[in-house]
């Protein structure tokens, strides 16, 4: 079967729309999509595939390491909600205690990668971390 959905919006709203409604798709069905983008400006530049472990910006495969891609793929999979360094290790690796520094540390090398195309993850003074690139990044679940 093959269901088509169009929807008419402006350029800066596009790929936030796609993202949230083939994930809200996805999550109430339980069927996973392909998409097909007639406009190549409307694709989100982030992919991550979560099978083969591999990240695009742009098109161009990125290098992750393990706990790079764990934290990124929970944070792009949780968006704006606030974790703080403590969940975040316990959530994403299974690790208890430590000071979080850890997550500092793999959040400012994802930063890295991703600037200046993209700078999704939001520090929250005194809390810890948000996503807040929703309408960026498409997860080919």
């Amino acid at each position: 079967m093959t269901l088509e959905l169009r929807v008419n919006t402006d350029s800066e709203h596009a790929a936030a729309i796609a993202a949230r409604l083939l994930e809200s798709f996805e999550d109430t069905v339980g069927v996973t999509l392909t998409t097909r983008t007639v406009d190549a400006d409307f694709a989100p530049p982030l992919r991550i595939e979560p099978d083969s472990r591999r990240v695009l910006l742009r098109g161009e495969v990125l290098e992750f390491t393990r706990l790079e891609f764990d934290l990124l793929l929970f944070l792009s999979r949780n968006p704006d909600r606030v974790f703080d360094r403590l969940t975040l290790m316990a959530q994403v690796w299974g690790l208890s205690g430590g000071n979080g520094r850890t997550v500092d540390v793999h959040v400012r090398k994802i930063r890295g990668k991703l600037e200046p195309v993209l700078t999704p993850i939001t520090t929250v003074r005194g809390v810890g971390y948000r996503f807040d690139g929703a309408g960026q990044v498409l997860i080919a679940d």
